[in-house]
């Protein structure tokens, strides 16, 4: 049974929808099935091996091990995105790198600290006894992968959100959408209407700080918040009021939140704004620029 163009691009639509209406459901299953398929592989590959070189282990022993050890990962994210949101993101770029560097410590003690608990009260159930063995040596055989994997889900969340950010909704102008073919309107709209995350919202043109190129989309910066619209660059320059310049193929600005410029060696420009963000006015648009400044 085949589907039509049309019913196969509806059904897509239904499932990003779904999807962006719940990214922490989403998030959750492909974090719980990854790390399930990952203790049946290591479980089961510790077996084998046991097995290949004529020794004999319980079967539930390696996934002990296993579970314990994903099981204080999983509790461990949440705690670990919280910080990050609340605190490291608001780093610059090369501190934020520092921090997770020195992050994967504590990480790493939590994780061992955790599953040898586990471990010892799954042991004590099935009446044996857990050694974790000479303290300094294991914790150094941990910390090396625990280490690996908070860095590899950190590089999971990054793309994770990545790929949220530019499924989130379509946007419009009011009623109409920016892609549609109806007429431009005679004035720029005072407000525009942003489906994101599922829900609609009615921001004030005026709010608008700057604006990047994002792919197929032009984020919206307003007031540390993004918002991404589905439309080129061109087209939101004539659609936006006249106190929005672009100084850049890929960024737009409001000039009542220019704060200063400063002229670089490369003969550009680097402007900042209200809010302390830095952004290349380019020699291609510094002329334009300047007048439409003095202008305003």
């Amino acid at each position: 049974m085949t589907h039509s163009p049309s019913q196969s691009t509806h059904l897509q639509s239904l499932l990003i929808r779904h999807f962006l209406a719940h990214q922490w459901a989403w998030g959750a299953a492909l974090l719980v099935g990854w790390f399930s398929v990952n203790v049946v592989v290591l479980a089961t590959t510790t077996l084998m091996e046991v097995r290949r070189s004529g020794g004999t282990i319980p079967v539930w022993e390696p996934f002990c091990w296993e579970i314990s050890s994903c099981m204080v990962l999983l509790l461990l994210i949440p705690l670990v995105l919280w910080l990050n949101d609340r605190w490291i993101s608001q780093l610059a770029l090369k501190w934020r790198l520092l921090v997770h560097l020195i992050a994967t410590v504590p990480f790493s003690v939590l994780h061992v600290s955790g599953m040898v608990t586990i471990r010892q009260l799954w042991y004590r159930a099935m009446g044996a006894s857990y050694e974790f063995g000479d303290l300094p040596v294991e914790f150094f055989y941990e910390y090396r992968k625990d280490a690996q994997a908070y860095l590899t889900l950190a590089l999971i969340i990054v793309g994770y959100r990545f790929i949220a950010r530019r499924l989130q909704g379509e946007a419009s102008y009011l009623a109409d959408s920016a892609e549609s073919e109806t007429p431009e309107p005679e004035s720029p709209p005072e407000r525009l209407l942003i489906k994101k995350l599922g829900r609609e919202f009615l921001i004030q043109t005026a709010d608008i700080e700057w604006v990047e190129a994002s792919g197929n989309y032009a984020n919206l910066h307003i007031k540390g918040s993004v918002y991404p619209m589905r439309i080129t660059m061109d087209k939101l320059e004539k659609l936006l009021p006249a106190h929005f310049a672009r100084i850049h193929r890929s960024t737009i600005i409001n000039l009542g939140q220019v704060q200063d410029i400063e002229a670089l060696d490369s003969g550009d420009y680097q402007v900042r704004l209200r809010n302390g963000q830095q952004l290349t006015l380019s020699r291609r648009y510094r002329e334009r620029f300047k007048a439409m400044l003095s202008l305003s």
